[in-house]
């Protein structure tokens, strides 16, 4: 199962650049659980948590109002049974300062019965690893 999530996680961070465009929107929700929530208070600007359906729409409405240009670039997945830790790079340019910006950043992925239940964002790469008990 746990290679099942990892697969499941990828093609959900696939449709996640569809969604930001506004396109896939309701392929990408039948992938979260209708209850998922998405902790993003790790942020530093405008920290939240988006909580259902409608938080990931209200999500991908703020990801459209803040950045021009925006994207995920998966470095490494890493199966850790329910929970897939996804290494990646994100860049972006800002919609009113076009200034660009490149993170490396951890995520935590959590799965239930084939759906997203849960992601913890903004972690620093080791932070991600060591919080699923694992290390790098």
């Amino acid at each position: 199962m746990s290679q099942e999530n990892v697969e499941i996680v990828r093609e959900v961070m696939g449709l996640l650049g569809s969604a930001a465009k506004g396109e896939r929107v309701d392929e990408l929700l039948e992938r979260f659980d209708p209850e998922v929530q998405i902790d993003m208070t790790r942020r530093v600007i405008n920290p939240d948590i988006y909580e259902g359906h409608a938080g990931l729409r209200r999500l991908g409405e703020d990801v459209r109002e803040v950045w021009a240009e925006f994207e995920i670039e998966p470095e490494r997945f890493i199966d850790a049974g329910e929970r897939v830790i996804v290494i990646e790079i994100r860049r972006g340019r800002g919609t009113g300062s076009g200034i660009e910006v490149e993170m490396r950043s951890g995520v935590i992925w959590t799965l239930r019965q084939g759906k997203v239940i849960r992601m913890e964002t903004d972690l620093k790469p080791e932070e991600a690893l060591e919080t699923a008990g694992l290390q790098e």
